[in-house]
Order: C-alpha cells, then sequence, then structure tokens
C-alpha cells in the first residue's frame, strides 16, 4: 500500500509481489475499509466434545481403564473412542482421539514399565542396602565372579503395548512375575 500511495504503478507492485493487478486492487480497497488488511480467523469445525465435557472426560480417564470393564489399565486411543461413545454419545475415530488428548488435554504416549505385582519395594531396597553389598565382599574375597541370570524361562513377561496417559506421567504396568 505504500507504494502505491508513493505513486508507484499497480502493475509494477503486483509484478514485485508477484501476485495479480487484481488481488492488488482488492487488497486497496479492503485496507481502505474499516477493519483493513487484518487476518481473520478461519473457525473451523465446531468442537464435538465441549471443554466441561473434556474436563468430565479426564476425570473418567483418571479412574483407570479397570473401572470401566477394561482387563489391564492401558487406555489406547480406540478404549477412549468407546469411553467417550458411551458417556456423551460422540462417535469419533481412534486416530482423531489420539489428536483430541494430544492437544486439548496435553496426554502423551507412554511406554509402561513393568512391575511384578508381588514387588515389596522396602524388601528390595533392604536386599540392594545390606544383602547385595555382602555377596559382592564374598565374591571379592573369594577372587569369584557375580552372574545374572533370569530363571523365569522365555517371554513369561507379558507383552507390553503403549498407552496413552497424562504427560509427565510414569506408567506402570502390574503383572505376574
Amino acid at each position: 500500500m505504500q507504494l502505491l500511495e508513493q505513486g508507484e504503478s499497480p502493475a509494477l507492485v503486483a509484478r514485485i509481489l508477484g501476485v495479480r493487478p487484481s488481488s492488488l486492487h482488492r487488497w486497496r480497497r479492503m485496507a481502505g475499509q474499516g477493519q483493513g488488511l487484518t487476518a481473520k480467523p478461519v473457525p473451523g469445525a465446531k468442537r464435538r466434545l465441549s471443554d466441561p465435557q473434556l474436563s468430565e472426560l479426564a476425570r473418567l480417564l483418571d479412574k483407570g481403564a479397570t473401572a470401566h470393564g477394561y482387563p489391564n489399565e492401558l487406555w489406547t486411543a480406540a478404549r477412549v473412542a468407546q469411553v467417550i461413545l458411551r458417556h456423551f454419545g460422540i462417535k469419533y475415530h481412534p486416530e482423531h482421539v489420539r489428536k483430541v488428548l494430544k492437544r486439548r488435554l496435553g496426554w502423551t504416549s507412554h511406554k509402561p514399565q513393568v512391575r511384578a505385582r508381588q514387588r515389596n519395594d522396602k524388601e528390595v531396597e533392604r536386599w540392594k542396602a545390606d544383602e547385595f553389598p555382602r555377596i559382592l565382599r564374598e565374591a571379592w574375597r573369594r577372587g569369584a565372579h557375580i552372574a545374572f541370570l533370569d530363571e523365569s524361562g522365555f517371554l513369561l513377561t507379558p507383552l507390553v503395548r503403549r498407552t496413552l496417559a497424562r504427560r509427565g506421567q510414569r506408567v506402570i504396568m502390574p503383572c505376574s512375575a
């Protein structure tokens, strides 16, 4: 607009900007009106889940997958889509659910950590503090080597899939050891 006001020809300004002269004339007309050339936001499609419904969804998901009848605590996009359909009557494609969870709730994909159901954290810490140093001292005294072997067998731990959870949340999958 400044070049046109300085007296440059519309054809030259259009060539400099790489646009058609008709676009330049339209812009000049818009600049003379109230709003000028400010960008107008494109609203896009209306959100099917409102903000209160989204908050309710977050509360439902925080209860865990087993509270909704699933056999484990994995939140897959398909499972979340089923919960949305069941509670709000809104049908979403699982991939769109993943986008909603990521963009509007801040959830991300996680690989759960596997922990034995029978695990006793206090006993593990006691063993690491008392027994393991004693075993190392005894091995050093004898000049022996220490080897860690897994006696549980082949693939007895469950195959772990990825799950959706709040960003930064540690997901722990209990399993039978």
